[in-house]
């Protein structure tokens, strides 16, 4: 299927170059906010120069999109009947653009060998009803960062992480009996704890590491659980005792580990970029250094889970270069020197091949392959809905509540309810 696809590519190539569609070059739109960081300018050059020479009768055409508008763009150009053939996403975006049609199919475009090299758990996240919506393109892992300073402070072994929840807990609670700082306090655990569905979103590894779920064998919201009640009790023991922050945002549990003053914190592969910046160089994020980085702890059962924020790229529907537009996914996946380029700009995890991901630069850096080994035990779309943000803020009302004091059967039960409701409509 993928010659005659290859072959049905050269065909079309060699119509629009004969001049038949009256242009010079075919053009393929990709539309992502690659391009929009200053440091991946040498990147987005590879990319484009690389497929151009691979293809020298196609332009390829780069639509900057700031991130915080690219699924509202995407979802108004496919409506629109005017999407660009490539589009940029992260896994919580695919199934709103799977609901209205608005992505190809992706399982035939790909070899079963190219397939292969993809973790089976990043695939089940963007595929349904068998159908693969979209190509892990930039693994986010979700694990744990914590600071070796404070940890050898509070008489705790930094070269040995805390390798259960109960373990972190006592581990949390140690370093914030540290002394003030500068008259602020040292936290346990940077918690994100502000009326953000993301805050409720950082919560279900916690809820997986009680050995929980947040939906059930249906694929059912479930959060009226007794998984989810001692997550929860975790979380309100953090910060009833001051361990834990109450009502902090994003950016203010990353500002606080990059002051020096959380022992643990719940990140991406961004973190290590984000807390060498944040701290103005005065941390390191290294094996050897003042922040590194561990898998998530333990469930009951010995098993890791966790959640994942990556990228993802896609084919739209509406392409009029459904062949040309797989080919720069090919390009962007599985061409080494592309890969490679892009991890030297952003030194984050470049693509979803496990074989790449494990050799060459990648390979030979520590920080990486923490990442990649927690690759197989995440889970990008813990609910495959458009409405699984709308559902997290049914459960950070829940969360604040909690925290606050509240009763934590009832809210959770009065989430569930919410969040119930909010699948029916």
């Amino acid at each position: 299927m993928l010659d005659k696809k290859m072959a049905t590519l050269a065909a079309a190539v060699a119509l629009v170059a004969t001049g038949a569609a009256a242009q010079d070059k075919t053009e393929l739109n990709y539309s992502g906010w690659i391009n929009l960081y200053p440091h991946h300018a040498a990147a987005v050059g590879a990319i484009e120069t690389g497929f151009e020479k691979k293809f020298p009768d196609v332009d390829w055409i780069l639509n900057d999109v700031p991130f915080d508008q690219a699924l509202k763009q995407a979802t108004v150009a496919s409506l629109a009947g005017n999407a660009p053939d490539n589009i940029h996403l992260i896994a919580g975006w695919v199934p709103a653009l799977n609901d209205i049609g608005a992505l190809e199919p992706l399982n035939d475009y790909f070899t079963a060998e190219e397939w292969a090299q993809i973790p089976q758990s990043s695939l089940d996240s963007v595929t349904f009803d068998g159908q693969i919506m979209a190509m892990p393109w930039v693994p986010g892992p979700i694990i744990m960062f914590y600071n070796r300073n404070l940890m050898e402070q509070a008489g705790l072994d930094p070269d040995a992480p805390p390798q259960t929840w109960p373990e972190l807990l006592e581990a949390a609670k140690a370093i914030c009996a540290l002394p003030d700082v500068d008259g602020a306090p040292i936290y346990g655990v940077a918690l994100r704890t502000a009326r953000n569905p993301n805050s409720a979103q950082w919560t279900i590894p916690i809820i997986y590491g009680q050995g929980g779920d947040i939906v059930d064998a249906d694929g059912n919201v479930s959060f009226d659980t007794p998984e989810a009640a001692a997550a929860y009790e975790w979380v309100r023991e953090l910060t009833d005792s001051g361990c834990a922050p109450s009502g902090f945002t994003i950016d203010e549990t990353r500002n606080t580990m990059a002051a020096g003053r959380a022992g643990f914190i719940f990140e991406g592969p961004w973190g290590r970029g984000l807390f060498n910046n944040l701290s103005g160089g005065k941390l390191t994020t290294a094996a050897d250094g003042d922040i590194w980085a561990a898998p998530m702890p333990m469930d009951p059962s010995g098993k890791r889970r966790t959640i994942g924020n990556p990228h993802e790229i896609t084919i739209s529907a509406g392409s009029e270069h459904k062949d040309l537009a797989a080919e720069f996914i090919r390009h962007v996946i599985f061409d080494p020197e592309i890969t490679t380029a892009y991890f030297e700009a952003s030194s984050q995890l470049s693509t979803g091949s496990m074989p790449l991901l494990t050799s060459g630069v990648m390979g030979e850096d520590a920080y990486t392959q923490v990442f990649v080994q927690a690759l197989p035990d995440t889970n990008d779309n813990p609910i495959k809905s458009p409405k699984f943000y709308a559902v997290m803020d049914d459960l950070v009302v829940a969360l604040q509540s909690i925290i606050q004091g509240g009763d934590i059967q009832g809210e959770l039960a009065s989430a569930q309810r919410k969040a119930e409701r909010t699948m029916s409509r």
